[in-house]
């Protein structure tokens, strides 16, 4: 393509970039409420009764139902936990479970031109979440065997409108031109 004329002009000279990142999820605590027991003062934690393998999903899978809430497939496992005796604390530690990790992509594609000696012209379109992954924040992480209907679901992705992690594809076109 580099013969010059208007194939290469339109063809020519295409410069493409990407980048993907990888992030493991925030740490979250999981707490209780509802319980008949009655406790001392200290942090509300409940009994963990299996191992975070076993209570937390391998990776993030709502289902085809985001809303009701109650519909998801869950993030966190109900049944392995349970509140503590009277008057005992929790087996459960800070931050020992960890949230939905982020998977965001972007790319680039971008071309100049030049009008003049001094004088260039450059199109360059750029794209955020190639893929349209939604990015979670850890989930709802309040134990209640009173109403479970809200435990363990994902309800509120990562980032605003541009930001890394929202579940938008986002694209951006730019014209400049330099001298």
């Amino acid at each position: 393509m580099n013969r010059g004329g208007w194939r290469n002009a339109v063809l020519g000279g295409w410069e493409t970039v990407y980048s993907q990142t990888f992030q493991t999820g925030p740490p979250f605590t999981v707490t209780f409420a509802g319980s008949p027991n009655v406790y001392i003062q200290s942090a509300n934690r409940p009994t963990q009764l299996q191992p975070n393998d076993q209570v937390k999903l391998a990776h993030v899978d709502i289902g085809p139902n985001r809303f009701p809430f109650s519909a998801q497939n869950r993030y966190l496992n109900i049944n392995g936990f349970a509140y503590p005796a009277s008057y005992t604390i929790g087996s459960l530690g800070r931050n020992t479970l960890q949230g939905p990790g982020l998977v965001w992509g972007q790319a680039s594609l971008s071309k100049e031109w030049p009008i003049r000696e001094r004088l260039r012209f450059n199109l360059r379109f750029d794209v955020n979440n190639v893929y349209k992954y939604h990015n979670f924040f850890p989930p709802n992480s309040v134990y209640n065997a009173v109403d479970p209907s809200s435990f363990g679901t994902l309800n509120s992705t990562r980032g605003s409108f541009s930001d890394v992690g929202t579940g938008r594809w986002h694209g951006i076109m730019v014209f400049r031109v330099m001298w």
